[in-house]
C-alpha cells in the first residue's frame, strides 16, 4: 500500500509537470509572436526614418549652403541666390556670367531684385510697389492701382458685373470706340 501511495504522488506530480510544459509551450508561442511584431515594427520604423529624414552629411551640406546664403544684421535679413550661366564654347570659364538675385527682409518690408538691374519690387504692410532706379513707378494700395504710364494693348473696361461695362477699344483706323457691354452678356 505504501508503494501505491508513493506512485500516486509521483503520477500527480507528473500531471503537474505536463501542465507546466503546456504553459511553457504556450509562452514560447507568445514570445515568438511578440518577437515577430517587434521585428515588423522595427522594419516599419527604419523604413519611415529613411523616407522622412535626411542623412547627417546631407544636413551638414544644407546647413553650410544656408549659412553662406543668409546674412543678417540689426536692420535686415538678406537671402542671396546665385546661379551660373555657362555658354558652350572653347573657353567656358571666360564666358561664365554670375547672376545674383535677392530677397531682402527689412523690418516689415520685403524687397525682390537682381543686382545690376534697375527694377525691384517691394511688399510692405501698406502696398506692393514696383520701382525703377529707386523711384516708384506703380503701386497697389487701398484697393487702387496707381501707375505712372500704362499701355493697354486691346481693351480697357470700366464697370462691374452687376451694372455692366464700358469698353474702350482702339480701332484699326486709329480711332477709339467706347462700347457698352451689358452685364447679362
Amino acid at each position: 500500500m505504501a508503494l501505491l501511495t508513493c506512485c500516486q504522488q509521483t503520477f500527480q506530480n507528473v500531471t503537474g509537470y505536463e501542465q507546466a510544459i503546456d504553459d511553457v509551450a504556450e509562452l514560447q508561442v507568445q514570445v515568438h509572436e511578440c518577437y515577430s511584431e517587434i521585428t515588423k515594427t522595427s522594419d516599419q520604423i527604419i523604413s519611415a526614418v529613411r523616407e522622412e529624414y535626411i542623412t547627417k552629411a546631407a544636413l551638414e551640406t544644407l546647413q553650410q549652403d544656408f549659412e553662406a546664403s543668409i546674412t543678417h544684421s540689426s536692420t535686415e535679413i538678406r537671402m542671396d541666390f546665385q546661379s551660373s550661366l555657362d555658354v558652350i564654347s572653347n573657353q567656358v570659364s571666360v564666358n561664365q556670367n554670375l547672376l545674383e538675385e535677392y530677397i531682402r527682409f527689412k523690418g516689415a518690408l520685403i524687397e525682390l531684385g537682381r543686382v545690376g538691374n534697375a527694377f525691384t519690387a517691394e511688399l510692405s504692410n501698406e502696398q506692393l510697389a514696383f520701382k525703377e532706379n529707386g523711384q516708384t513707378i506703380a503701386f497697389i494700395s487701398n484697393q487702387s492701382l496707381v501707375i505712372t504710364n500704362a499701355e493697354i494693348r486691346y481693351r480697357l473696361s470700366l464697370g462691374d458685373e452687376s451694372r455692366g461695362w464700358f469698353d474702350f477699344i482702339p480701332r484699326t483706323s486709329g480711332n477709339l470706340s467706347i462700347v457698352w457691354r451689358d452685364a447679362t452678356k
